[in-house]
């Protein structure tokens, strides 16, 4: 990948991961599903006029649009705002890839290999070391909404892979028309109009550079990106480049939110991030396959699979 290209991907990288702060400084002003639903008018319109509708299926438009707004984001945005730090948030919601690589082995019926297994089990470790931080930046209700994020994710993933969109921007532009709805009305439901009321009139400048930095940025221009590098380049060359994720992430919670970093929250996150490079890469099932190659003789599947985790991490 060009040296350009490569500053590209990473500056994505940097805009979804720096994404979680600035959720956290909007939380502080709309209420959580307030504020996703906003989010998702504003990535739908006025550009739903600008790009064709997909040439998918419906149900499957309609599908992502739950799992991806009212699922990820919905519960996303309601950990946060339950006390789920941001900087630990984009940390866990990486456990999407492994949720993908489960779903795909049940509904398409794709192969899990050992490595992919290890890695697994090298991230439930990082996440079950996030219950034991006691600085106030987990609670059990925030990590159960968090975890369920990153499911809905992964669920999105399956629908992706299943709609085959020939435009990605595309596709998710028109999905967003799906989520506003259903978002406003669990807000209205959960807190009433005084609740939507107060979002508006107590909305700071901060608040509404939060949401069009989630918008824009985060959503619009990383998206189409990601869409650019990963239809030009060689996935195993880019997918890993969503290891970074967590790192902008938690680095800017840090900077902004004045996040903490203790011993157990740092295991916690090397445990996650050692867990997704397990997943993501495997030198020694390359080497292999390259010695196998010369030497023309048959390789086994678990070390013939050296590509990437079926599905990359997408912005938040």
């Amino acid at each position: 990948m060009p040296p350009l290209k490569l500053l590209g991907g990473v500056l994505v990288m940097a805009i979804w991961g720096v994404n979680f702060a600035t959720t956290d400084i909007g939380l502080k002003s709309f209420d959580p599903y307030l504020l996703a639903s906003l989010r998702f008018v504003l990535a739908a319109l006025p550009w739903a006029f600008v790009f064709k509708r997909p040439q998918v299926p419906w149900r499957y438009i309609v599908l992502y649009g739950l799992f991806f707004g009212v699922g990820q984001f919905g519960l996303l945005f309601a950990g946060m705002h339950l006390g789920f730090s941001a900087g630990l948030a984009s940390t866990v919601m990486q456990l999407q890839a492994f949720w993908t690589i489960g779903f795909a082995a049940a509904m398409l019926g794709e192969r899990i290999i050992p490595r992919q297994l290890l890695g697994v089990a090298v991230a439930a470790v990082g996440v079950a070391l996030v219950a034991g931080v006691k600085d106030g930046s987990v609670t059990a209700i925030g990590t159960v909404l968090v975890v369920g994020a990153s499911i809905s994710w992964a669920l999105a993933n399956i629908v992706i892979k299943k709609a085959q969109p020939g435009d990605a921007l595309a596709f998710t532009v028109w999905a967003s028309l799906i989520p506003p709805v259903p978002l406003f009305l669990i807000s209205l439901g959960m807190g009433g109009w005084h609740t939507v009321v107060q979002s508006f009139t107590g909305m700071t400048w901060g608040a509404v550079g939060s949401l069009a930095f989630m918008v824009y940025p985060s959503m619009l221009f990383g998206f189409s990106l990601w869409g650019y590098l990963l239809r030009n380049y060689r996935t195993s060359r880019v997918a890993p480049l969503t290891l970074l994720v967590p790192i902008f992430g938690m680095a800017s919670s840090v900077l902004l939110l004045g996040e903490r970093l203790g011993a157990l929250k740092v295991a916690a996150i090397v445990l996650v991030l050692l867990g997704l490079g397990v997943n993501q890469f495997d030198p020694l099932g390359r080497l292999q396959a390259r010695w196998a190659r010369r030497k023309a003789i048959p390789i086994p599947d678990e070390v013939s699979d050296t590509g990437p985790a079926p599905s990359p991490v997408k912005g938040s």
